[in-house]
């Protein structure tokens, strides 16, 4: 006859392996799901220069684009500060397009808002361009 003991230990070595299996795999999921910190700037910076493709600027007046590019530009500068080591030449190429627009936006004032609005189509295609590249860029980390 044998001691109650060893049956029970042999018992608990055979389920071992997969006892180790399950929480292997299950930490291996857990890595898979989370995503880097930058992924909630990279969405938040997506919808403002949506956005900002839709000001009507002969309509609402250069004002409603300096509005649009200010929320584009705030989280342009905190995806950068998390990113840019990840992505130096997307976030670069936003930031400077990003500062074409400004400085476009500062050359239409006093224009009339239909002039206005020509004078800076070129520049808010060029920023929606850098987005739309650094969105691709990220699309497989996000």
């Amino acid at each position: 006859m044998r001691p109650l003991h060893r049956a029970g230990r042999r018992r608990w070595a055979a389920l071992l392996p997969a006892v180790v299996l399950v929480l292997a795999l299950s930490g291996l999921s857990a890595g898979c799901s989370s995503t880097p910190a930058y992924c909630t700037d990279a969405s938040q910076l997506k919808t403002d220069v949506q956005n900002l493709g839709n000001v009507d600027v002969a309509t609402n007046g250069l004002d409603s684009l300096q509005t649009a590019l200010s929320k584009v530009q705030a989280d342009a500068t905190m995806f950068a500060t998390d990113a840019k080591s990840s992505f130096p030449s997307q976030t670069a190429a936003l930031n400077s397009a990003v500062s074409g627009l400004k400085t476009a936006i500062t050359s239409a004032k006093g224009q009339a808002p239909a002039t206005a609005a020509t004078a800076v189509v070129s520049s808010v295609a060029q920023v929606k361009s850098s987005a739309s590249d650094l969105q691709s860029a990220i699309s497989s980390s996000c």
